[in-house]
């Protein structure tokens, strides 16, 4: 989706390079212009035909018109990157088959998906010794659990021997497991988010997965296209609430004033905790504010510069907690609901 708005941002250049082919001139590509200009050729024809059909966001459907052969969009589709897939599937159709590559971490993949169709549904398939740990316990070394010992509805840590050696892993993400496969009694889980990426309220802890549920109810065309998004505990005023940093494409739509009311709905139907405290006037309604286009990019750069690690390497995490981070946002901010 990144790549989708680059082009609707700079379609007309776009067009004018591939019809001239010549590379344009972009900031920061001096070093590799010269390589990539000698893979460039004119197309004045294939220019013409992209203009006839005219730039991304022109109607649905889009990305077939562009590309006939495109039958698969393989990507991750799980944990934040759901909320790009309203989108995605705006640009790419009906038609076009979504599928996801399966649930991994650094140290190694743990599911595939249970059935190609589903996006968010994993089952364990891995050669690594997986057990598990319940969120909910002291995680203790005796609280570590089998698969036959799980319970569907329940949220568990992974822990994972590798086959490179003896060392167990406690992966820092949370599993909802929801059943067992059928054919072999592994579990089947989705993924609930990080454990340490949580909003940590007076009264309750609302998670990834919490605020991930948040923001897509209010991602809908007639009120916030988002393109990226990241929240925080918000105590600019009391009582404190979650508080919604996106970046959305195009402007607000005609219910975007009724976006507020909608994510608090959402976030009540993830736990009963929250309608109690907004009773006891310990809540209120989650904020939105929105920053200019192109801030989580530039986010991804100054966090790299100030790491000094790839830009490739850094990710916009979906409850920000760095108060440094926070400020730089709060800095960008160009409307708030």
């Amino acid at each position: 989706m990144d790549m989708i708005c680059y082009m609707q941002e700079e379609w007309d250049m776009l067009l004018s390079s591939i019809r001239d082919g010549i590379i344009p001139d972009i900031d920061h590509i001096d070093h590799v212009r010269e390589y990539l200009q000698v893979h460039m050729r004119a197309d004045p024809q294939r220019a013409d035909e992209l203009a006839s059909i005219g730039p991304p966001f022109s109607f649905s459907a889009w990305a077939p018109r562009i590309w006939p052969k495109l039958n698969i969009l393989h990507c991750i589709c799980s944990g934040t990157f759901a909320t790009a897939l309203p989108k995605a599937r705006s640009v790419i159709g009906p038609n076009v088959v979504l599928t996801g590559p399966g649930y991994g971490c650094t140290e190694c993949i743990i599911g595939a998906p249970f059935n190609p169709t589903d996006v968010d549904v994993y089952v364990v398939n891995t050669t690594n010794v997986v057990e598990y740990l319940d969120v909910a316990d002291n995680q203790a070394y005796e609280d570590i659990l089998q698969a036959w010992d799980l319970q569907p509805g329940k949220l568990y840590q992974p822990v994972v021997t590798t086959q490179d050696g003896l060392w167990r892993y406690i992966i820092d993400d949370v599993l909802h497991v929801i059943g067992f496969d059928p054919r072999d009694g592994l579990p089947v889980f989705r993924y609930h988010g990080r454990k340490n990426l949580v909003i940590r309220s007076q009264y309750a802890i609302i998670t990834e997965g919490d605020v991930v549920k948040v923001t897509q109810a209010i991602n809908e065309e007639d009120m916030l296209r988002v393109q990226e998004f990241t929240t925080v505990l918000d105590r600019r005023e009391l009582p404190e609430t979650v508080g919604i940093i996106l970046e959305i494409t195009g402007d607000t739509g005609p219910n975007a004033n009724s976006a507020r009311q909608k994510a608090f709905e959402a976030l009540l139907l993830t736990n009963d905790d929250h309608q109690r405290a907004f009773n006891a006037g310990r809540l209120r309604l989650p904020t939105i504010r929105i920053v200019k286009p192109g801030t989580f990019s530039d986010y991804r750069q100054w966090r790299g510069e100030l790491l000094n690690t790839g830009v490739g390497q850094i990710k916009v995490p979906a409850v920000m907690i760095d108060p440094t981070s926070i400020e730089w946002l709060d800095e960008r901010v160009v409307k708030e609901l």
